[in-house]
Protein backbone atom coordinates (compact mmCIF):
# COMPACT_ATOMS: atom_id res chain seq x y z
CA UNK A 1 0.00 0.00 0.00
CA UNK A 2 1.42 3.37 -1.04
CA UNK A 3 0.65 6.45 1.50
CA UNK A 4 1.37 10.01 0.56
CA UNK A 5 0.57 12.09 3.24
CA UNK A 6 0.23 15.27 1.43
CA UNK A 7 -1.97 13.63 -0.58
CA UNK A 8 -3.86 12.14 2.15
CA UNK A 9 -3.61 16.09 3.53
CA UNK A 10 -5.29 17.45 0.27
CA UNK A 11 -8.03 15.35 -0.11
CA UNK A 12 -9.05 16.11 3.49
CA UNK A 13 -8.65 19.85 2.82
CA UNK A 14 -10.92 19.66 0.17
CA UNK A 15 -13.10 17.26 0.98
CA UNK A 16 -13.75 18.72 4.09
CA UNK A 17 -12.79 21.99 4.37
CA UNK A 18 -13.94 23.50 0.77
CA UNK A 19 -17.16 21.73 1.04
CA UNK A 20 -17.97 22.52 4.83
CA UNK A 21 -19.26 20.14 7.57
CA UNK A 22 -21.94 18.46 5.45
CA UNK A 23 -20.26 17.36 2.47
CA UNK A 24 -23.29 14.78 2.10
CA UNK A 25 -24.78 17.72 0.62
CA UNK A 26 -21.56 18.87 -1.68
CA UNK A 27 -20.41 15.62 -3.59
CA UNK A 28 -17.66 16.26 -6.23
CA UNK A 29 -16.57 14.09 -9.17
CA UNK A 30 -13.26 12.47 -9.59
CA UNK A 31 -12.59 14.88 -12.56
CA UNK A 32 -13.57 18.08 -10.30
CA UNK A 33 -11.20 16.58 -7.92
CA UNK A 34 -8.26 15.85 -9.77
CA UNK A 35 -8.74 19.35 -11.79
CA UNK A 36 -8.38 20.93 -7.98
CA UNK A 37 -5.52 18.64 -7.30
CA UNK A 38 -3.51 19.74 -10.21
CA UNK A 39 -3.59 23.81 -9.40
CA UNK A 40 -2.00 25.61 -6.64
CA UNK A 41 -2.17 25.25 -3.71
CA UNK A 42 -1.53 21.41 -4.05
CA UNK A 43 -0.01 20.92 -7.52
CA UNK A 44 0.05 17.07 -6.85
CA UNK A 45 -0.91 15.70 -10.27
CA UNK A 46 0.62 16.61 -13.76
CA UNK A 47 -0.95 19.22 -15.32
CA UNK A 48 -0.76 16.30 -18.10
CA UNK A 49 -2.17 13.76 -15.78
CA UNK A 50 -5.29 13.51 -17.91
CA UNK A 51 -4.18 13.79 -21.21
CA UNK A 52 -2.34 9.89 -22.52
CA UNK A 53 -4.33 6.72 -21.34
CA UNK A 54 -1.89 4.89 -19.38
CA UNK A 55 -0.52 8.31 -17.43
CA UNK A 56 -4.44 8.95 -17.02
CA UNK A 57 -5.48 5.43 -15.44
CA UNK A 58 -2.27 5.77 -13.11
CA UNK A 59 -3.90 8.83 -11.62
CA UNK A 60 -7.18 7.67 -11.32
CA UNK A 61 -5.58 4.97 -9.73
CA UNK A 62 -3.46 6.98 -7.03
CA UNK A 63 -6.09 8.98 -6.22
CA UNK A 64 -8.43 6.00 -5.52
CA UNK A 65 -5.75 4.34 -3.51
CA UNK A 66 -5.63 7.26 -1.56
CA UNK A 67 -9.40 7.90 -1.29
CA UNK A 68 -9.92 4.17 0.29
CA UNK A 69 -7.06 4.55 2.18
CA UNK A 70 -9.64 7.81 3.90
CA UNK A 71 -12.14 5.72 3.69
CA UNK A 72 -11.26 3.26 6.40
CA UNK A 73 -9.66 5.87 8.09
CA UNK A 74 -13.13 8.22 8.89
CA UNK A 75 -14.68 4.67 9.52
CA UNK A 76 -13.05 3.91 12.04
CA UNK A 77 -12.92 7.61 13.40
CA UNK A 78 -16.77 7.82 13.34
CA UNK A 79 -16.24 10.81 10.88
CA UNK A 80 -18.69 8.69 8.05
CA UNK A 81 -18.86 6.81 5.18
CA UNK A 82 -16.67 8.14 1.96
CA UNK A 83 -18.94 7.23 -1.08
CA UNK A 84 -16.33 6.83 -3.77
CA UNK A 85 -17.37 6.49 -7.95
CA UNK A 86 -16.29 8.55 -10.51
CA UNK A 87 -19.23 10.74 -10.69
CA UNK A 88 -19.70 11.12 -6.92
CA UNK A 89 -17.58 11.25 -4.22
CA UNK A 90 -19.30 12.01 -1.20
CA UNK A 91 -19.07 11.42 2.82
CA UNK A 92 -22.78 10.55 3.86
CA UNK A 93 -23.16 9.85 8.10
CA UNK A 94 -22.52 6.34 9.26
CA UNK A 95 -25.12 3.72 10.04
CA UNK A 96 -24.69 1.72 13.29
CA UNK A 97 -23.72 -1.31 10.98
CA UNK A 98 -20.60 0.92 9.26
CA UNK A 99 -18.83 1.42 12.72
CA UNK A 100 -16.55 -1.34 11.43
CA UNK A 101 -14.97 -1.59 7.80
CA UNK A 102 -17.51 -3.10 5.38
CA UNK A 103 -16.60 -6.50 3.94
CA UNK A 104 -16.12 -7.68 1.07
CA UNK A 105 -15.57 -4.62 -0.73
CA UNK A 106 -13.92 -5.89 -3.95
CA UNK A 107 -13.21 -2.65 -5.35
CA UNK A 108 -11.66 -1.51 -2.32
CA UNK A 109 -9.49 -4.56 -2.46
CA UNK A 110 -8.98 -4.00 -5.78
CA UNK A 111 -7.40 0.15 -5.82
CA UNK A 112 -5.80 -0.94 -2.20
CA UNK A 113 -3.71 -3.79 -3.71
CA UNK A 114 -0.38 -1.88 -5.50
CA UNK A 115 0.12 -4.50 -7.85
CA UNK A 116 -2.80 -3.86 -9.85
CA UNK A 117 -0.91 -0.49 -10.09
CA UNK A 118 2.21 -1.78 -11.61
CA UNK A 119 0.68 -5.00 -13.81
CA UNK A 120 -1.67 -2.54 -15.88
CA UNK A 121 -0.85 -1.73 -19.36
CA UNK A 122 -1.77 0.50 -21.80
CA UNK A 123 -3.98 -2.20 -23.46
CA UNK A 124 -5.41 -2.69 -20.43
CA UNK A 125 -6.48 0.97 -19.92
CA UNK A 126 -7.67 1.25 -23.27
CA UNK A 127 -10.83 -1.35 -22.19
CA UNK A 128 -11.50 1.14 -19.21
CA UNK A 129 -11.19 4.18 -20.46
CA UNK A 130 -14.26 4.19 -23.23
CA UNK A 131 -16.51 4.72 -20.14
CA UNK A 132 -14.53 6.92 -17.89
CA UNK A 133 -15.37 10.16 -19.31
CA UNK A 134 -19.10 8.92 -20.23
CA UNK A 135 -19.71 8.51 -16.07
CA UNK A 136 -18.20 11.49 -15.29
CA UNK A 137 -20.93 12.85 -17.36
CA UNK A 138 -24.24 10.71 -16.63
CA UNK A 139 -25.89 11.61 -13.61
CA UNK A 140 -27.07 15.55 -13.79
CA UNK A 141 -27.16 15.40 -10.14
CA UNK A 142 -23.96 16.28 -9.99
CA UNK A 143 -22.63 18.27 -12.46
CA UNK A 144 -21.57 21.39 -11.62
CA UNK A 145 -21.46 24.70 -12.89
CA UNK A 146 -17.50 24.28 -12.64
CA UNK A 147 -17.84 21.00 -14.75
CA UNK A 148 -19.88 23.20 -17.41
CA UNK A 149 -17.33 25.82 -17.75
CA UNK A 150 -14.76 23.18 -18.10
CA UNK A 151 -16.54 21.91 -20.63
CA UNK A 152 -16.96 25.31 -22.47
CA UNK A 153 -13.46 25.78 -22.08
CA UNK A 154 -12.28 21.86 -23.53
CA UNK A 155 -14.77 22.70 -26.87
CA UNK A 156 -13.67 26.51 -26.88
CA UNK A 157 -17.69 27.41 -26.83
CA UNK A 158 -18.94 30.62 -25.53
CA UNK A 159 -22.68 30.66 -24.55
CA UNK A 160 -25.17 31.16 -25.98
CA UNK A 161 -24.94 28.56 -28.77
CA UNK A 162 -27.31 25.96 -30.55
CA UNK A 163 -26.80 21.71 -30.29
CA UNK A 164 -25.60 22.18 -33.63
CA UNK A 165 -22.51 24.38 -33.03
CA UNK A 166 -22.04 21.90 -30.24
CA UNK A 167 -21.70 19.14 -32.55
CA UNK A 168 -19.54 20.94 -34.83
CA UNK A 169 -17.32 22.09 -32.79
CA UNK A 170 -17.15 18.40 -31.06
CA UNK A 171 -16.61 16.87 -34.27
CA UNK A 172 -13.63 19.53 -35.63
CA UNK A 173 -12.04 19.35 -32.36
CA UNK A 174 -12.13 15.23 -32.34
CA UNK A 175 -10.92 15.21 -36.30
CA UNK A 176 -7.89 17.93 -34.61
CA UNK A 177 -7.06 15.08 -31.27
CA UNK A 178 -8.63 11.76 -32.14
CA UNK A 179 -5.72 8.89 -31.84
CA UNK A 180 -6.60 7.66 -35.20
CA UNK A 181 -5.79 10.59 -36.92
CA UNK A 182 -2.12 11.22 -34.86
CA UNK A 183 -3.48 12.80 -31.95
CA UNK A 184 -3.54 12.30 -28.35
CA UNK A 185 -6.20 9.41 -26.90
CA UNK A 186 -6.47 11.77 -23.06
CA UNK A 187 -7.31 14.85 -24.94
CA UNK A 188 -10.12 12.83 -27.79
CA UNK A 189 -11.74 11.50 -23.74
CA UNK A 190 -11.67 14.80 -22.18
CA UNK A 191 -14.07 16.20 -25.33
CA UNK A 192 -15.90 13.03 -25.45
CA UNK A 193 -16.60 14.30 -21.90
CA UNK A 194 -17.29 17.52 -22.66
CA UNK A 195 -19.90 17.25 -25.38
CA UNK A 196 -21.63 15.04 -22.85
CA UNK A 197 -21.95 17.20 -20.33
CA UNK A 198 -23.36 20.56 -22.87
CA UNK A 199 -25.49 18.08 -25.01
CA UNK A 200 -27.25 17.35 -21.93
CA UNK A 201 -28.37 21.14 -21.51
CA UNK A 202 -30.65 20.62 -24.43
CA UNK A 203 -32.54 17.53 -23.39
CA UNK A 204 -33.52 19.00 -20.20
CA UNK A 205 -34.79 22.10 -21.64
Amino acid sequence: MLQNLSLLSALEDILLTDNGANIESQPISEYRLITKLQKPPYSLFDSEALREPLAMFRCHFVLFHHLYQLQNSWIKQGKGKLTIHTTKIVLTPLKPSQHVIELPDPLRDYYLDWQNFDKTNTQDVEDLLDSFWQKMASDPQITSPQDKQSALSILELTEPFELKTLKQAYRAKQHQHHPDKGGDAGKSKQLQWAYYVLKREFHSQ
